[in-house]
């Protein structure tokens, strides 16, 4: 979380997941009974930029904010959503955050000394981010045997201010009051694993980019990001059909890595590419073992790729754990009727419904 703008509560919260080949828009209200679902709509990039692969957002933020805030307008009339209070994502390749290992220290002191380790890390000058930061924990490193002084283990963040500016923007032209930013890996782990205490891998296979993280007791520890994405898998399956983006999109979705006869040949192409986003993984896990002595006990799936046909069942048996595919509407009540539409999109949701959740879950990560 990077901006909190209102105090005043209102009844439901929108969470907006402004992404690179559509805009999600999910509205939450808390109730007695749970947290319910009230409205959720999406807008697709097909038809309305220019080309299959203009992006909605990029790191030179190129899209204008008007045509942003007019695809959320679109959604919040036709989903007929009620409230105007929302949380907004930022894209992970839109920011940047890495865990501190820092000497026990007062909060008032953690607050001076994180400035200065930011100017260390961070690849663009200090006075042109927000930061933000969060102590997830506290270990005891071993050294030759021994037990040494104990460390902090702080969640740093930092997004460009051009970043910040243009989403407040955008939600002012969109008619929403925004009460909070977040990065989007935030809003997944809130939506998908905010109460397991175990140390889980998050995969979340977005349509730009694949974001590796290592989760542990609902907190994030470690991430990663890839290029390999749902777009690639697309551009690569279009290639060996010989079809146009859309028809390979489509061929994606209904076939996946299930494939039969002729079209064996297009199944294969995509191998490499997951192989390569394992490889990753791999290395994450490992150096999360070396370094803190856990072991990844789950793959969970997030994004909008992770329903892609056979992806989980290959995957499971190449990590040899358990794999799971995310179900962020696990815990929210909607009507009966949705419930198959619900189980297809529901993975493609996670940033919106955990963006949503932002204010009616307790925060895992406060301005100080």
């Amino acid at each position: 979380m990077i901006l909190n703008l209102f105090k005043r509560k209102p009844k439901g919260f929108l969470g907006i997941d402004i992404g690179t080949s559509s805009v999600k828009v999910v509205e939450l209200s808390s109730t007695k009974a749970g947290v319910k679902l009230e409205t959720y709509g999406e807008l697709k990039a097909y038809g309305y930029l220019k080309r299959l692969s203009d992006p909605i957002q990029s790191s030179s933020l190129q899209m204008l904010d008007s045509e942003v805030a007019e695809m959320i307008k679109r959604i919040i009339d036709d989903a007929n959503v009620s409230s105007t209070a929302a949380s907004m994502s930022i894209p992970v390749f839109s920011s940047f955050f890495t865990l501190l290992e820092l000497p026990s220290m007062s909060v008032k002191e953690l607050a001076s000394a994180i400035p200065f380790q930011a100017r260390q890390i961070v690849p663009i000058p200090i006075s042109e981010v927000v930061l933000d930061w969060e102590i997830i924990g506290r270990f005891n490193p071993q050294a030759g045997g021994s037990t040494v002084q104990e460390k902090l283990l702080v969640l740093l963040v930092a997004v460009p201010r051009e970043v910040v500016d243009k989403y407040v923007r955008v939600a002012k032209l969109a008619g929403v009051e925004l009460r909070g930013l977040e990065v989007e890996t935030f809003s997944v782990v809130r939506a998908l694993l905010h109460d397991n205490q175990e140390t889980n891998l998050l995969l979340d296979i977005g349509a730009r980019s694949t974001n590796i993280t290592i989760v542990d007791s609902g907190t994030i520890r470690m991430s990663h990001n890839l290029d390999i994405s749902g777009n690639e898998f697309t551009k690569t399956l279009a290639h060996a059909l010989g079809v146009n983006m859309r028809r390979a999109e489509e061929h994606k979705i209904s076939r996946g890595l299930v494939q039969k006869g002729g079209e064996l040949e297009a199944s294969r192409a995509l191998v490499p590419l997951i192989d390569a986003v394992m490889q990753d993984a791999e290395k994450i896990m490992n150096i999360y073992y070396r370094k803190y002595g856990k072991k990844v006990v789950r793959v969970v799936l997030g994004g909008g790729s992770s329903n892609l046909p056979g992806l989980r069942e290959y995957l499971e048996s190449r990590f040899a754990r358990e794999v799971v595919i995310g179900e962020p509407f696990s815990a929210i009540k909607y009507p009966n009727i949705l419930a198959p539409v619900i189980q297809e999109i529901g993975p493609a949701f996670s940033v919106a419904i955990g963006l949503s959740l932002r204010e009616i879950l307790p925060s895992k990560l406060a301005v100080k």
